[in-house]
Order: structure tokens, then C-alpha cells, then sequence
């Protein structure tokens, strides 16, 4: 349960009240943390800040408190239910899917694991997991994955935080399985960063959603303004020669912006414009290969193939709605009607734009893929599953207003 507020002014307080009686900076951290206060420094840098509370400047943090933080336990005790060795061998049969990692060797061979692959992680952890554990793990496995991508949404209202809040309760619910004999992961759930969940809507609601102060975006600027910084001084007094690489480095590049917009002219920019929406066109159609995979294949291959002895029906039903009415075959006789042709080519993948379904995807640049490939002696075929919205209910969360179907072409 989430403790009462701290308040700013009683803190100040305890910190000047320690420092008047501490004999040395040791008890003076001594004295602090009998009252859960750090005492890290005598005389903080909001001391005199009236309208300050630098307990509300502590924010949620996705990247180190979700997924370095709960998903790293979740992953953890993955190995707890089951040996190293099942969950490798788990992981290494899922099969692959454009846009999610395919982990061949497993997790145990992963060091220094970064936030990416976390999240790489978190998107298989769920099916890894079911048919081997109890359903109440299961269940609270879920309520935390749901959580950490709820909290990411990038617009809230009272409803999804109220998604939000079940999630968690959802967890604590059944939290206790992992607590029971035969499971018996932790004797407690006393973890700062799980606490810290409890949190997540009070900030939302303060501060708006979390992709204003997720740490996350900032990541790359360790290596553009430190680790690069790092490796263009002499290693010895490096933080002058790193600050005045970085003055460079900015000055250079304000200096080849002003260039370029100076020398720009009016029919370039035109041109840069209509390139801009010929990239955005593309971004909206289909991508396929120039050449099929499998040319002038028969019908009857296909369907065995395929797996999908309906299709020669659902082509004659597709190419007769094409017809003119008075033309067009009725339908209890379309099983009869003969096909102009009895071979077909066959491509086994393509890609499309998700702007024009009106989805995203985390980091494939609005593109995603269907695959539908049979196998052979050497590889198992693969069949793509597609999820397909088609009411407004699929706004919401989790399955509701969707159907699926098998990619067979």
C-alpha cells in the first residue's frame, strides 16, 4: 500500500535538526535514516525553495523500473519455475515473427542485457511460460505485462487508468502463488521497484503520460556526449577536453545548419517537398518481391502445400465477384464453375504499411510483414498469424474486437 506523502517542510526540518546534533557526517546519515531519510548531503540544493517539493521531482521511470527492474525479476524467476536448460529450449522453439526477437541460444547465454533486449524479452516471457506453470502465475505474469504496457500508452484518460489500476490489483490478487510450496519464489514482495507501481497513475494524472520523463530517450547521449567524448581525449584531465569536444562538436553542427539553409534554394525545397510526400505515399502501400518464390505453381500444390483445401473455393468466389451481374455464376453453382487458369505464382512474404491501418509498431518504422512458407525436409514451415481489428471495442486492451486469421499466401 502506498505510504502518506512526504511533505517538503518536515523533511527540511528533520535535516536541520540531525545537523545541529550529529558529531560527524556518519551520524549525521545515522540520525537521518532512522527517519527513511538519506542524509546524503547536510544542506540539499532545495533548501529555501519555497514552492519546491522535491519529493514530487522523483518520477516514474519506465526504462529502469519497469523493464531493468520488474520484467529483470519476471525474467529471473522464469528460471526459478523451470531449469535453465526447458526455458532455452522453450525459447528456441517459438517461432519467428517479424518485429520480435528471435532468441537462438535462449536467455542464458545474454550478459549486460540493455533495455532493448528487455523489452525483446517481455514480448515472448508470456508463452514461454504457459502449459508449464500454474495458471495463477500465469496470472500474474500477465497483470504485470499488461501494466508495464498500459503505462505506456501515449494519451490517458479515467478509463485506461483505471486499466491500469486493475492490472496492478489483478497482480496483488495473486501474488500469493509465488509465495506457496511448490512454487516459492520469494518469501516477500518488499521491492522498491515494485512498489514504485503503485505510483505510476498519481503521476500520470500530475505530470501527463510517461513518455514526458522516461529516461529511455535519453540513453543515446551517453554515447554521443560521453562515450565519444571519452574517446577523443588523451584519457588523462579529461573532463575539460571532453566539455570543449562537445562545444566544438556543436558549434560545427550549427554551422552546417546555417549553411544549408542559406544556400537552399526556393525549387529545392520544392523538391524536397514532394519527395517528402512521394516517402509518406510509399509508407502506405504493399512491398513485394519483383519475383515469386514459387513460380507456376498447380492449384492442388497450393492447397496441399499450403494447408488450406478451401482455397481454389474462396478464388472462384473472389474472382466471381468481379463480373458483371448479369454475368456473375450464382453461388451454388461456383463449386462446379470452371478457373481460367489452373497454375498460380506464389510468394511466400510481404511487407505493408501500418499508417494506412491506422497502427504502429515500436521501432520498425510504421512497416510490418506476413509470412506463409511451407516446409521441407531440412525446415519446418511458417504460417503468420494476423490480428485484425474490426470494431471500435479494439481500442480498449487485450483481444476484445479482434479476429485472426492464418497467413496461407
Amino acid at each position: 500500500m502506498p505510504g502518506d506523502p512526504r511533505n517538503q517542510k518536515d523533511t527540511m526540518h528533520i535535516i536541520e535538526e540531525e545537523r545541529g546534533k550529529a558529531t560527524s557526517i556518519s551520524n549525521f546519515q545515522e540520525k537521518c535514516r532512522e527517519h527513511n531519510i538519506s542524509g546524503g548531503v547536510t544542506r540539499p540544493f532545495w533548501e529555501g525553495f519555497p514552492f519546491c517539493d522535491i519529493h514530487f521531482a522523483v518520477t516514474p521511470d519506465i526504462l529502469h523500473q519497469l523493464y531493468q527492474g520488474v520484467i529483470k525479476h519476471l525474467a529471473h524467476w522464469c528460471t526459478s519455475l523451470m531449469s535453465e536448460k526447458e526455458l532455452d529450449a522453450r525459447i528456441r522453439t517459438l517461432p519467428p515473427c517479424f518485429g520480435v526477437r528471435h532468441f537462438k541460444k535462449g536467455w542464458s547465454q545474454l550478459s549486460q542485457v540493455s533495455g532493448k533486449e528487455r523489452k525483446d524479452m517481455a514480448r515472448i516471457m508470456l508463452g514461454c511460460m504457459v502449459g508449464r506453470v500454474p495458471s495463477e502465475v500465469i496470472t500474474c505474469y500477465r497483470a504485470l505485462l499488461d501494466f508495464v504496457y498500459i503505462a505506456q500508452y501515449p494519451s490517458h484518460d479515467d478509463a485506461t487508468l483505471q486499466y491500469l489500476e486493475d492490472a496492478l490489483d489483478l497482480f496483488h490478487s495473486n501474488k500469493h502463488i509465488l509465495m506457496e510450496d511448490g512454487v516459492a519464489i520469494r518469501e516477500h514482495f518488499n521491492i522498491p521497484k515494485f512498489h514504485s507501481m503503485v505510483h505510476y497513475s498519481q503521476f500520470i494524472r500530475a505530470y501527463g503520460t510517461t513518455d514526458n520523463y522516461n529516461t529511455e530517450m535519453f540513453e543515446r547521449f551517453h554515447i554521443d556526449c560521453a562515450k565519444e567524448a571519452w574517446r577523443a581525449s588523451n584519457f588523462r584531465n579529461e573532463v575539460p577536453q571532453m566539455t570543449q569536444w562537445l562545444m566544438r562538436q556543436e558549434k560545427v553542427a550549427m554551422f552546417d545548419i546555417y549553411i544549408e539553409h542559406s544556400i537552399k534554394t526556393e525549387e529545392e525545397e520544392k523538391e524536397d517537398e514532394e519527395e517528402a510526400v512521394d516517402i509518406k505515399d510509399k509508407s502506405l502501400s504493399f512491398i513485394i518481391a519483383n519475383r515469386p518464390s514459387s513460380p507456376g505453381q498447380p492449384l492442388d500444390s497450393i492447397q496441399l502445400k499450403h494447408i488450406c483445401p478451401s482455397f481454389s473455393h474462396h478464388l472462384r468466389v473472389f474472382l466471381n465477384s468481379f463480373m458483371p451481374r448479369g454475368e456473375a455464376v450464382p453461388r451454388q453453382e461456383l463449386p462446379l464453375a470452371l478457373l481460367p487458369f489452373q497454375k498460380l505464382d506464389v510468394w511466400y512474404s510481404f511487407k505493408f504499411g501500418l499508417d494506412a491501418l491506422g497502427n504502429d509498431i515500436d521501432g520498425e518504422g510504421n512497416m510490418d510483414a506476413l509470412k506463409a512458407q511451407p516446409g521441407n525436409d531440412t525446415r519446418p514451415g511458417r504460417f503468420d498469424t494476423v490480428l485484425v481489428s474490426h470494431t471500435n471495442i479494439a481500442e480498449s486492451t487485450g483481444m476484445q474486437g479482434k479476429i485472426y486469421y492464418i497467413s496461407y499466401i
